[in-house]
């Protein structure tokens, strides 16, 4: 070929690669005008799975606020995380849900949680608003008043929630749980009970 295609390789910010085609002249890209289509196309599929990884991240950092939250009873840091039309088990919204873990704050002088996340499902959002996301988020926690208590008196629950991202914040839409047996998750979350009971 009398023509030569200068190719670079770069690595884009989500660490994975992609190749940048620069064409001589305008013959050239006409005969590769197919090859432009895929690498676009491959382009725009990698942008939109790390716009996921970058979601899932950052809903993993919201469980994990919410979590601390509810240790150091930041009660107000902990309402905020739900919203105004927010859905608990079918009969707690917002303000029921906040006075429901006022109440364990007076109850428990102590709160401890360990969280076991089981899967993260971004879906599209509000198409009137590009910075609207919504997201499922099927998780476990463990909870405890005892800074020593064995895994087996814990109290367990698995919890499907619903987050809806707003002004680039996550917030829980809607959340159902149940209760299960704390041997359900024990072997997962083992390493996460012996490294905080022997700090």
């Amino acid at each position: 070929m009398l023509v030569t295609l200068s190719t670079h390789i770069f690595n884009n910010y989500c660490g994975t690669t992609a190749i940048c085609v620069y064409f001589k002249n305008l013959d050239m890209l006409k005969n590769y005008k197919h090859t432009l289509y895929i690498l676009i196309l491959g382009l725009t599929l990698q942008l939109a799975a790390c716009s996921s990884d970058d979601s899932k991240q950052a809903l993993r950092q919201s469980l994990n606020e919410l979590i601390t939250a509810v240790e150091q009873k930041k009660h107000r840091a902990v309402t905020q995380k739900l919203t105004s039309n927010f859905q608990g088990n079918k009969r707690f919204n917002q303000q029921t849900m906040s006075a429901l873990i006022f109440r364990y704050y007076i109850r428990y002088r102590f709160i401890k949680i360990y969280s076991l996340i089981n899967s993260i499902k971004i879906e599209p959002g509000n198409e009137s608003s590009s910075d609207s996301k919504l997201a499922k988020m099927t998780f476990h926690v463990a909870l405890t008043s005892s800074k020593n208590a064995l895994p087996e008196h814990m109290r367990v629950f698995k919890v499907d929630s619903h987050w809806i991202r707003i002004d680039k914040e996550w917030k829980i839409l809607k959340a159902d749980w149940l209760e299960v047996r704390p041997q359900s998750v024990y072997p997962q979350i083992k390493q996460q009970i012996i490294s905080w009971q022997t700090n």
